[in-house]
């Protein structure tokens, strides 16, 4: 039997961390601009908790991908399968470093990290502003990263609607007809 369909939890794990990555790297631009304040605080605030959130659909769907098959590969070149594999590991590897670095600068600045008020990630490391300004760099870095990697991702979901026609973008939707179907 062949899957052509990712699960219905990941589809909504993807959409959901879609989401959650467009909130927190445009609230992390907005903050870049706003004057010190109670505001900012707020945003900043807001910012991390989501940014744990990323974090915890990506633990969530890697773990789901080791337990779980994975639906059958688009039939391709295997270099065009290669990169499509590496594309994936890399923006995994992305949605899990930003935040870890995210956390790690919180903590180097001496700042907890506390989870919209549910819980918090005490500094498990001694405060050093340099380390932390380092960190800030690297997580700006590593957020466009992500932008960019989501973006290549998303023009090859175009491609392969529009000119291939293999029906791939219906493989993370529940409706549509998966590559594979005749």
């Amino acid at each position: 039997m062949t899957k052509l369909r990712y699960d219905p939890l990941i589809q909504l794990v993807h959409w959901l961390t879609l989401a959650a990555v467009v909130g927190v790297f445009m609230s992390g631009l907005i903050m870049e601009e706003m004057p010190r304040g109670p505001d900012k605080i707020a945003l900043v605030g807001l910012h991390k908790s989501v940014g744990v959130v990323v974090l915890l659909l990506t633990v969530i769907r890697l773990a789901w991908r080791l337990l779980n098959p994975q639906p059958d590969s688009i039939p391709g070149a295997a270099l065009t399968q290669m990169a499509a594999r590496a594309m994936h590991m890399a923006l995994y590897a992305a949605l899990v470093a930003v935040p870890v670095i995210g956390i790690f600068m919180s903590w180097a600045h001496g700042r907890a990290v506390d989870v919209f008020g549910l819980f918090s990630l005490p500094p498990m490391i001694e405060a050093d502003r340099a380390l932390g300004e380092r960190l800030g760099e690297m997580h700006e870095f590593a957020a466009w990263a992500i932008i960019v990697l989501a973006g290549v991702h998303a023009l090859a979901a175009i491609v392969h609607q529009m000119v291939l026609k293999d029906g791939a973008i219906a493989r993370m939707l529940p409706y549509g007809r998966p590559s594979g179907t005749a």
